[in-house]
């Protein structure tokens, strides 16, 4: 594929804000649903979400660059995590994933 066709990416800096220490896989399945919630079926699958990197309840989520406003808006509705309250900080967005490590 050329890379002028290829799909643009942007990489999203979050911090989840609870109480406990999630793992990897309830930290994925919140955030997935969470955009799925906001933005459907057919949002998601344009959006393309994928947990890059995850520990100490921070992350970097990679999803394409069209959606990311919207994205960041999804993440910025979770109130409860887990059942319990808490939110998600976005804390940077960027292209290049070294920038955020």
């Amino acid at each position: 594929m050329i890379p002028t066709m290829r799909e643009k990416r942007r990489y999203i800096h979050f911090k989840l804000e609870c109480n406990r220490r999630l793992s990897e896989t309830e930290a994925k399945d919140e955030l997935y649903n969470a955009i799925l919630s906001f933005l459907g079926e057919l949002g998601f699958s344009k959006a393309n979400p994928r947990l890059v990197e995850f520990n100490d309840n921070s992350g970097i989520l990679m999803c394409c660059n069209p959606e990311v406003q919207r994205v960041k808006a999804a993440l910025a509705l979770v109130d409860k995590i887990k059942g319990e309250n808490g939110c998600i900080r976005v804390l940077k967005v960027s292209g290049m994933i070294g920038k955020l490590q």
